[in-house]
This record gives C-alpha cells, sequence and structure tokens, in this order.
C-alpha cells in the first residue's frame, strides 16, 4: 500500500512540473503564475532547462535562473517570475559586496616632518559633538528567531493544511528583510513530501494532506541571512 501512495504523489508531481508546457514565451508563462493559473514550488530543473522557453532567453535571464535553482537547489514558480522582472534580482540579493583593497600607510617624507603643528583655536575647541546615529540598529542580527504555525492541529485527510515560517530580529521582534528560508514538510513515515523556499522573512504556503496519510506530519524551516542561520521544527497531528 505504501508503493502505492508514493508512486501517486510522484505522478502528480511529475504533471506539476510541466507548467511551461503551455506556452511558448516566458511573458505568458509569468503571466499565468502572476495570476495564481499556474503554481509549482518545485520545477523539474533539468526538464525546464530543455524547454523552449528556457532556451529562448537571453544570457543574462538564464544565469538569473541558474542561480535562483543554485541557491536553493530547487526553482519555484515566484523565482520565475523575479527573473523576468529583473535579470540581477538574485545576484544583487546574495552576492558578497567586493572588499575593498587596503592600502599600507606611506612613510612620512621630510616634507611632512617639517610641517608646523597649528595650534588648535577657539572655534575649534567649540565644535559640538555629533551624537552616534543609530546605524548599529540596522546591521543584521546575530542570531534570528523562527515562528513555525500551522492552519490546523489536528487537521483530517484529504483537506489543505496552511504552513507559515515567519524569520524575527529576536532584539527587536521585528520581520527580517532580505531571508533566505527553505521550509520542508515529512509524512509519519519520514518522506519529504514538500520542499519550500523563500527569500522574504514571511512565507506561506498551501498543500492538500493525502488521502491515505495519517499520524504526525514534521515541519522543518531553515533560515539564513549574512552567515547567520536558525533553524527550527513543528509537528502536527493527520487523522
Amino acid at each position: 500500500m505504501i508503493g502505492t501512495i508514493v508512486l501517486v504523489n510522484n505522478n502528480s508531481i511529475y504533471a506539476k512540473q510541466a507548467i511551461w508546457r503551455d506556452f511558448d514565451n516566458m511573458k505568458d508563462l509569468v503571466a499565468a503564475i502572476r495570476s495564481g493559473e499556474k503554481n509549482d514550488n518545485n520545477i523539474n530543473w533539468e526538464k525546464f532547462q530543455d524547454s523552449d522557453i528556457y532556451q529562448n532567453e537571453n544570457k543574462d535571464s538564464k544565469e538569473c535562473l541558474q542561480l535562483a535553482h543554485k541557491i536553493g537547489n530547487n526553482l519555484g514558480d515566484y523565482e520565475i517570475v523575479h527573473c523576468f522582472r529583473d535579470e540581477n534580482y538574485f545576484k544583487n540579493k546574495y552576492t558578497e559586496p567586493e572588499t575593498p583593497e587596503i592600502t599600507e600607510p606611506q612613510p612620512e617624507t621630510n616634507a611632512s616632518l617639517n610641517v608646523p603643528v597649528v595650534p588648535e583655536t577657539n572655534a575649534s575647541l567649540n565644535v559640538p559633538v555629533v551624537p552616534e546615529t543609530n546605524v548599529s540598529e540596522i546591521v543584521t542580527p546575530r542570531s534570528i528567531d523562527l515562528n513555525i504555525t500551522v492552519g490546523k492541529d489536528t487537521i483530517t485527510r484529504g483537506e489543505n493544511q496552511v504552513v507559515t515560517v515567519v524569520a524575527l530580529d529576536p532584539t527587536t521582534g521585528k520581520e527580517l528583510d532580505r531571508v533566505f528560508i527553505t521550509l520542508e514538510i515529512k509524512d509519519p513515515l519520514g518522506i519529504l513530501v514538500k520542499n519550500y523556499t523563500g527569500t522574504e522573512g514571511n512565507i506561506t504556503r498551501t498543500f492538500k494532506i493525502g488521502e491515505n496519510a495519517i499520524g504526525t506530519f514534521i515541519i522543518s524551516a531553515t533560515a539564513s541571512q549574512a552567515g547567520v542561520q536558525s533553524t527550527k521544527s513543528l509537528t502536527f497531528q493527520v487523522q
């Protein structure tokens, strides 16, 4: 019975991997995704690369899609939308800035040693001290709080479950921006049934519980930003 269930699930997943097959250009595909007509958060990357839509894209657009797939080891429909709107979207989001070259101080010359020292004037002594700015408030936090919630616990087989993951700054309690989130959902047998990714501090996904699933499902979420990473898990019951 278990083998039959997995086979049905695989067939369902395969059917969703072909969301691009009804279109011959990226513009129409993106319009269908944004309207909700097409939805697939785990696109078959190898098959998509062989599609006419991908092959007809320019070099920058292909590089954007390749980077999106590489970041999360997965390609979601919303990432196709990002690359269509801005080919440098993921490059600007995740490429580390170049480290400025450090120039060694030059030895003092005789000319600089012979410059007379100018005494401080009253004007310089009366310059007010500029207070520190709030630069520290926008520095990436040293840790990330993760909040996972589900629509229902316990939930009935065949119903739609809603999972939400929010990444928060533990100091301010505010939702983080530009943070990479991965979300995995496993059934009671430990089989991965859903795998999602997001690039904002709040990710919400809806999926249908299988008719033959019963027991404890496990949700695992990981958030990372500028070298800081946090992982959290949550369970819910299916009856």
